[in-house]
């Protein structure tokens, strides 16, 4: 079983032990103080060993389904479970592949995909749900289990009530993970379906309404990347949390963004502490736009290479670290 499930259910019978034990010490039963003392000591150490299995344990999820699609605790529609467990191997598999090798094409085979193909290893009552687990711990591969957080805490923040969460979840993916969300939501939608997401620490619930709002927002979202070539100065670097400023030659205007993996490993010698170097830099831009609200852009650093600086150029006040 999942362990962040398991953790939970010793979690819980561990707040009644513990209430048991304040009981019996209330009315003064020293047998039953003891048992309890006992119980409570046993579940508190497969709690902490829970804890420390989960830092380990393979990437997983347990996807709750409720709704129209299920009956009771007794089973859930084969067609809709089938095409929900599917379409979520699909968002990982396109997120693994995107973090792997930047935006996908629009079309076409996922690359990758057999890497990050999850097992149903479980089915829970209680609503009617699903574990997904991969097949290695996560010390044998950490990006999965990072993804498999990443499509959970997309999934939350697209439903969320706050149009900030939304926003972030939305800067995060391309135009083949926005088309594998609208499908997801759809057919959780059409279907009546609610769904409960237990991952990592998260534990949170999409009820039909989330969904639909989850929905909407998809169908009205629409992502244009393209990739620009800006030289500037480079005016602010955190390599601990791959962020970058930059300062165009063409006009002193300010560009923000994140630095990809792959830029930040291959930099060049002379580019090793790039603040306040002159560079050639390749962007990719992504504009986001929805419905009856302003566009937003994003800026990734892809690579970039030193330049000299333009002639006449004026040196701002240092600029620190990010």
């Amino acid at each position: 079983m999942l362990a962040q499930l398991e953790r939970q259910f010793v979690q819980a019978d561990l707040a009644q032990a513990r209430q048991l034990l304040d009981e019996s010490s209330r009315q003064d039963d020293p047998v039953a103080e003891h048992q309890y003392r006992q119980r409570v000591a046993r579940l508190e150490r497969e709690a902490a060993a829970l804890e420390q299995a989960a830092e380990t344990a393979a990437a997983g999820v347990a996807l709750f389904f409720g709704g129209r699609p299920v009956v009771g605790s007794h089973g859930i529609k084969a067609s809709f479970g089938t095409q929900a467990i599917g379409q979520f191997q699909k968002l990982v598999s396109q997120r693994y592949a995107a973090a792997e090798l930047g935006p996908l094409s629009p079309r076409g085979r996922v690359p990758m995909s057999e890497d990050t193909q999850l097992l149903v290893t479980d089915v829970v009552r209680g609503s009617f749900g699903f574990v997904l687990q991969g097949t290695e711990p996560a010390v044998g591969d950490t990006l999965l289990k990072q993804v498999v957080d990443e499509v959970a805490d997309t999934l939350s923040r697209m439903a969320a009530a706050d149009d900030a969460l939304f926003d972030e979840a939305s800067s995060r993916v391309d135009n083949r993970q926005l088309g594998a969300l609208k499908e997801f939501f759809k057919l959780l939608d059409d279907e009546g379906a609610s769904l409960r997401v237990v991952e990592g620490q998260r534990d949170f619930e999409l009820t039909p309404q989330a969904v639909q709002r989850a929905r909407q927002r998809a169908e009205a979202l629409s992502i244009d990347d393209r990739v620009e070539t800006i030289e500037g100065e480079i005016i602010g670097w955190a390599e601990y949390s791959s962020r970058f400023e930059l300062r165009r030659h063409a006009d002193s205007g300010v560009v923000m963004g994140t630095v990809a993996r792959d830029a930040m490993e291959h930099l060049s010698p002379e580019l090793a502490n790039p603040l306040h170097c002159h560079v050639r830099a390749l962007l990719k831009v992504r504009e986001v736009r929805a419905r009856n609200r302003a566009p937003r852009k994003t800026f990734a650093l892809q690579s970039m290479e030193a330049i000299a600086p333009p002639p006449g150029w004026q040196p701002r006040a240092v600029q620190q670290p990010l």
